[in-house]
C-alpha cells in the first residue's frame, strides 16, 4: 500500500502551484499524494490525479464573512498584515487543525506552507511528522539576509558589523510586536490536546522541526548561518496550468505573438490583479511609447476591451512557462511564482509590488542585475517607459538575465523536495 502523505497551503496560485507540482514528483515515487487546501482549488487538483481535501473557507465564503468583494478584501491585505493574521487566520485556525487532522488519519507526514499553522497542529495530534515548506525568502527572516519590507527600508544583507546588529534588533522589535499572536494558537493548541510551543506565528514557522523546506530558487536566496536545522532550499518546484493538466496558450494569443517582434507582457499574477487600478492603462501607454507590443494579463475578470488596437492583446490567462520566453521583458507585481517563472525564462523583469513579499522579491531581482522596481504608487507610462527602456537597452542586464534563466531551468525543487521528504521519513522508521 502507498505510502500517504498530506500537503497543506492556503493563499494564491503562488502558495498553490508550488504544491500541486510537489505533489506530482511525490506521485511519480509511489506516494499517494493529497492536497488540503480552499474549496477554490480542487478541480485543478483532482484533473492532475491528485486527492483533494476541502480546508478552510474559500473566497466566496470570505466575501460573505466580511461583506467585501475581491477587490476590498485584497486591498484590506495589501494594507495591513493584521487585517491578515487576525481576521482571516487566527479565527480559521481551531477549525483548520481539526479538518487536517481528519483528512490525515493514516498518513506518514504532512507538509504545509508555513502559514498553514493548523497544519503542524494536526501533525502534533497525529503523532506523524510535519515538513514545514517556505515558498518565499521572506518568511526565513534571517538577519543575516533579511526581507526588505515597505516599514523597515534600513534592512539588507550583511555579514556582520552594525548593520548586522541593526537587522537583529529589528527582528527582535518585529518578534515583539506580533508576540501577541503566540498566546491564541497555544490556547488552539490546548484544545487540541497537544502542549504550547511558544512560538512567533510569523518568524518561527520553520523552526523545531528536523526537515524543513524552501521551495524557492537559490537565485533568491541561499540558507544562511541562522538557518534551522535540517532546512534545504531546494529549488522552484514549478507549475503551470489554468485548470489542470496540460498548459494550453490561448489560440488568439498564439497568433498575436507569431504576427510579430516580441512583445513586453504586463501581468498582476491572481491576487494584485484584483486591485489593478491604472496598471493596464498605463502600462499599455508605456509600451507604445517605447516602440513595443504588449500583451495584457488582466484575469478572469478583467476588462479584455484596454487592448485596443493591433499593437497589443488582452486575455485573462497565459501559461507564464510558455509565454514569457517569448517576451521582451516581463512587468509584473512580484509575486514569488510570477518572479521565478521569469527568472527561467531569462527575459528582464520590471516589478511593482502591490503586497506581502512582492516588496521583498522585487528587491532581489534588482540585487540579481536583472531587473528593476517602481513603486505602484509611482506607476506612470512614463516612468514605466523609462524603466523598460533602461532594462532593454542595456547589454548587461540582457546577458545577466539570460545566463541566470539558464541556470533556474536546470532546477527541479518539486523532485528535489521530494527525494529529502522521503530520506527524512526512511530515516526517521530507521530510528
Amino acid at each position: 500500500m502507498a505510502l500517504r502523505i498530506v500537503l497543506c497551503t492556503a493563499g494564491s496560485l503562488g502558495d498553490l502551484h508550488p504544491f500541486i507540482a510537489l505533489g506530482l514528483a511525490l506521485k511519480a515515487r509511489g506516494v499517494q499524494a493529497e492536497i488540503a487546501t480552499s474549496v477554490d482549488y480542487g478541480g485543478k487538483i483532482l484533473a492532475e490525479g491528485l486527492i483533494f481535501h476541502s480546508i478552510g473557507p474559500g473566497l466566496a465564503e470570505l466575501e460573505r464573512r466580511f461583506g467585501m468583494d475581491k477587490a476590498e478584501l485584497t486591498e484590506r491585505v495589501a494594507k495591513s498584515n493584521t487585517f491578515l493574521f487576525e481576521k482571516m487566520l487566527l479565527p480559521n485556525l481551531e477549525d483548520g487543525a481539526r479538518a487536517v487532522t481528519a483528512a490525515a488519519e493514516g498518513s506518514v507526514a504532512i507538509v504545509g506552507s508555513t502559514f498553514a499553522a493548523g497544519a503542524g497542529m494536526a501533525a502534533d495530534v497525529l503523532g506523524v511528522p510535519f515538513i514545514p515548506a517556505a515558498l518565499q525568502p521572506s518568511v526565513v527572516f534571517s538577519p543575516y539576509d533579511p526581507p526588505l519590507l515597505p516599514k523597515t527600508p534600513w534592512m539588507r544583507p550583511a555579514t556582520g558589523g552594525l548593520q548586522l546588529a541593526v537587522n537583529r534588533a529589528t527582528v527582535a522589535l518585529a518578534r515583539a510586536a506580533t508576540g501577541r499572536w503566540t498566546r491564541p494558537i497555544d490556547a488552539v493548541r490546548a484544545r487540541l490536546g497537544l502542549p504550547p510551543r511558544y512560538e512567533n506565528l510569523l518568524l518561527d514557522g520553520l523552526k523545531s522541526r528536523p526537515v524543513s523546506l524552501g521551495l524557492y530558487s537559490p537565485l533568491l536566496a541561499w540558507p544562511q548561518p541562522d538557518a534551522p536545522p535540517g532546512f534545504a532550499v531546494t529549488g522552484y518546484a514549478a507549475y503551470d496550468s489554468e485548470a489542470g493538466g496540460a498548459s494550453v496558450m490561448p489560440p488568439a494569443l498564439e497568433r498575436f505573438l507569431a504576427d510579430g517582434s516580441e512583445p513586453v507582457v504586463f501581468t498582476l499574477g491572481s491576487a494584485a490583479v484584483h486591485i489593478p487600478g491604472g496598471f493596464y492603462v498605463e502600462s499599455l501607454k508605456a509600451a507604445r511609447r517605447i516602440g513595443r507590443r504588449a500583451v495584457l494579463l488582466v484575469g478572469p475578470e478583467g476588462d479584455l476591451r484596454v487592448a485596443d488596437g493591433r499593437d497589443a492583446i488582452a486575455v485573462a490567462y497565459a501559461p507564464f512557462s510558455q509565454l514569457f520566453p517569448r517576451a521582451a521583458a516581463v512587468v509584473h507585481q512580484g509575486g514569488v511564482g510570477t518572479t521565478q517563472q521569469a527568472l527561467r525564462a531569462g527575459r528582464p523583469q520590471l516589478v511593482v509590488p502591490h503586497l506581502g513579499d512582492q516588496f521583498d522579491n522585487g528587491a532581489r531581482v534588482a540585487r540579481l542585475g536583472c531587473g528593476a522596481v517602481v513603486t505602484r504608487g509611482r506607476y506612470r507610462a512614463e516612468r514605466v517607459a523609462e524603466g523598460l527602456g533602461g532594462l532593454l537597452g542595456d547589454a548587461g542586464v540582457l546577458e545577466t538575465a539570460r545566463r541566470l534563466g539558464v541556470v533556474a531551468m536546470q532546477e527541479d525543487g518539486a523532485g528535489a523536495a521530494a527525494d529529502r521528504i522521503l530520506a527524512a521519513l526512511s530515516r526517521s522508521q530507521r530510528a
